[in-house]
């Protein structure tokens, strides 16, 4: 055993990890994102390794990688289930060697693309876009508990970042990969052939120039309206969301305070985040509409029915929209299992509400309860959620709003899927779970995507940070602090903007997963002929 570990290319695979790693939050080293995978690419070219040793090395590097970038769920598993840190430490560690698949794939998948030196740069940048390409349907097509791609490091850099408006963020990864790969090819030859490295400019010019022209096209793209938001960050406390009864109500009382003092004259909606109400919201009737017997059945204790009042009173006085957050009970006697909502309350005394869809696994329902129930109660701290049936599209002072809730704006076909017609997207989130940075960065970093795909404006309402309004061109305006109580007043302009990953969706990136999947099944079977 100890043998075979000696063997692994731990050299390689530790500086690919790293330099991967330092590239994303809370690093920020975003240039090592176009060349992090080179030790391994290089090593690959160098070593020739089997499928085998590569698929080991790429898995090393991966888990390596994961071990870093997922760290926070070490604090994640203590808060939310109560795990001593040693039981949360091994789940970690086997979580981010399950992650590690990803790289492992993708380095027994392009093994044989980097085998032998190219004879010339033509063939060098082929060779280097097709492994780009393979990551990326690597990236595309495994599944991820929370999907995130080595494009993502680039979020702070919007230049960078256009090209996903083509297939996505695997677009990005995919141009990061093709880099990697030239310069991994070009280091691989003795003497370095220098002139491999030629098309590396050639791809970074037409790379930043088409970011140049995507961003330039959203400014001068004509403004059709404004929504005029208020969004707050009243700074709930994990303290706070673990106690019961009168303990929570400060949760509410910040964000209130903070609404009532704003002069909201100039504000179309009032958006407040994910899990802002303090408990359920329950459908018992309050104030003059409660019914004269005080014996009618629910479960609600009397300070549910006190917050709901409190909420109802808050909206006559404000007399504008308010979007908020809440887990809900959608019936008195809750027979059914709760649902993580968005409720949108008009001065009309009107109620929409939005059933979060995309659940959290873990944290929202225990996979496996459907088959068997019996699960439900195996996981302290893991709830059991509902998932929702009807749209998040609502109309607000004639915009169309795409309300969604924290986890579900990591899939952009969702979105896309959810609101073909919307104008302005809206993401809920509370973080309080995930800790300190770098998760409430990272949770962002994966979120910020989306108003380049569909180019459409995201406004970021979050308990305890990062409050964001990116615009669609993906540039982020007035970030809130973490941990802090902040109101934004942002003015998200409206405008009729098109790009081809909302005319295709995800096929472009299926096709060529089909071609990988295709191409490797043709390249075994060629094999398998030629020992025979």
């Amino acid at each position: 055993m100890m043998a075979k570990l000696a063997q692994l290319p731990w050299r390689p695979a530790l500086a690919s990890a790293v330099l991967s790693a330092l590239a994303f939050e809370p690093f920020g080293l975003w240039p090592l994102a176009l060349v992090a995978w080179v030790p391994l690419l290089h090593w690959l070219a160098v070593a020739k390794p089997t499928a085998k040793q590569a698929f080991q090395a790429g898995w090393v590097a991966g888990t390596l990688l994961h071990v870093v970038f997922y760290w926070w769920l070490v604090h994640t598993m203590q808060a939310m289930s109560g795990f001593p840190w040693i039981l949360a430490l091994l789940l970690h560690a086997i979580f981010a060697a399950a992650m590690g698949v990803h790289q492992g794939l993708a380095l027994w998948l392009v093994r044989g693309l980097v085998a032998t030196a190219p004879a010339t740069p033509l063939r060098a940048t082929g060779r280097a876009l097709a492994i780009g390409t393979i990551w990326a349907c690597v990236e595309f097509a495994v599944p991820y508990l929370f999907p995130w791609y080595q494009g993502n490091a680039l979020f702070r850099v919007p230049i960078l970042s256009q090209t996903a408006d083509i297939v996505g963020i695997p677009g990005v990864s995919m141009l990061c990969l093709a880099i990697a790969s030239l310069v991994a090819q070009a280091l691989a030859v003795r003497p370095v052939r220098w002139p491999l490295l030629a098309p590396v400019a050639l791809i970074l010019a037409a790379w930043l120039g088409y970011g140049a022209w995507r961003i330039a096209a959203v400014d001068v793209a004509p403004v059709q309206k404004t929504l005029r938001t208020l969004v707050v960050q009243g700074n709930a406390t994990l303290q706070e969301k673990l106690s019961e009864g009168a303990k929570r109500l400060p949760m509410l009382a910040r964000p209130e305070r903070l609404t009532r003092a704003e002069d909201l004259r100039d504000i179309d909606v009032v958006i407040w985040p994910e899990g802002t109400l303090p408990f359920f919201w329950v459908e018992d009737p309050v104030g003059d509409t409660a019914p004269g017997k005080p014996d009618t059945p629910t479960r609600a204790p009397q300070i549910l029915r006190d917050v709901k009042w409190r909420v109802l009173q808050l909206e006559k006085a404000i007399q504008r929209p308010l979007l908020t957050g809440s887990l809900r009970r959608p019936e008195m006697l809750w027979k059914e299992e709760a649902r993580n909502s968005a409720l949108l309350f008009r001065p009309d005394g009107s109620l929409q509400y939005y059933d979060k869809k995309i659940l959290l696994p873990f944290g929202e329902y225990l996979p496996g309860t459907s088959l068997i129930p019996a699960l439900k109660e195996s996981i302290p701290g893991v709830s059991h959620m509902d998932p929702g049936v009807l749209s998040g599209r609502m109309d607000v002072a004639g915009v169309k709003l795409l309300v969604n809730i924290c986890y579900e704006a990591l899939y952009p076909a969702f979105l896309r899927a959810e609101g073909p017609d919307a104008e302005v997207l809206v993401n809920l989130t509370n973080d309080i779970w995930f800790g300190p940075d770098p998760a409430p960065s990272d949770h962002l970093m994966v979120q910020t995507a989306r108003p380049i795909e569909l180019r459409r404006p995201l406004v970021r309402s979050t308990a305890t940070g990062i409050t964001v309004f990116v615009d669609a061109a993906g540039r982020m305006h007035e970030p809130t602090d973490l941990n802090v109580e902040a109101v934004r007043r942002w003015q998200v302009p409206v405008k009729d903007l098109q790009s081809p990953y909302r005319l295709w969706g995800d096929a472009p990136m299926w096709l060529l997963t089909a071609a990988v999947v295709a191409a490797a099944l043709w390249r075994r079977k060629s094999l398998t002929s030629r020992a025979v």
